[in-house]
């Protein structure tokens, strides 16, 4: 489930400096570098600055020997990212957003084929996401991130019984700061703003070139005639 992406420069998140201008990709699949935004202190002056990084889609934990290890999960289950030694952390305290202009579903038919549908909203989307640090024992850090997922609601359970988890726009301090009191909190937080951006999903059926990662081109969500 959100296993591919289609990623632009949305509008809800078009103010965020240091976001790549050259960035444009129609079909973004797992273990490809993928723009978020989270917050850090600034090198300089210590203040904490919102900011945009480009990180692997694959979460790779900061106690593996190696990033090639395997796995590296590209969605984290909200259910149980509390209490799961691979997310636990990062879910506590490094947490991300990863926008996009929308992400494909697979619907699968009665005779087994598959179509691909692209699921959006008019503002753009902002999955909530977690990232991980790893070194390996060194000074530099490979920086990898996750897609926190949710059971199904509105619309689009039709096609997937998984949605990513999405955030509304008064919801990007609370996930991106350190306010959040516990764990609890945090996933209350995520259920509730998920549940009202899954209301106001659209999809149609687009072109099932998107199932093969080297065609990328706005063509690919452009609605089937």
């Amino acid at each position: 489930m959100a296993r591919t992406l289609s990623g632009t420069m949305p509008d809800l998140l078009e103010q965020i400096p240091g976001w790549p201008a050259a960035f444009e990709n129609f079909n973004i699949a797992p273990t490809t570098a993928v723009p978020v935004v989270l917050e850090s202190p600034d090198p300089r002056t210590g203040e904490i600055t919102r900011q945009v990084d480009v990180v692997h889609w694959g979460f790779i934990a900061g106690w593996k020997k190696s990033i090639s290890d395997r796995p590296q999960p590209i969605n984290a289950r909200i259910e149980t990212i509390a209490t799961n030694g691979i997310f636990r952390s990062a879910f506590r305290h490094r947490r991300c957003i990863v926008p996009a202009n929308g992400y494909y579903e697979w619907k699968v038919a009665a005779d087994g084929s598959k179509q691909p549908f692209f699921i959006h909203a008019t503002q753009g989307l902002a999955f909530a996401g977690i990232y991980e640090d790893w070194t390996g024992g060194g000074d530099s850090a490979f920086r990898s991130m996750a897609i926190i997922t949710r059971e199904a609601v509105g619309p689009a359970q039709v096609l997937h019984d998984r949605l990513p988890v999405m955030l509304t726009p008064d919801a990007y301090d609370a996930w991106l700061g350190s306010d959040l009191a516990s764990a609890e909190q945090a996933t209350d937080l995520l259920m509730d703003t998920s549940a009202r951006v899954a209301e106001t999903l659209e999809f149609y059926p687009v072109d099932a070139r998107v199932g093969n990662v080297r065609n990328s081109g706005p063509e690919l969500i452009t609605p089937l005639a």
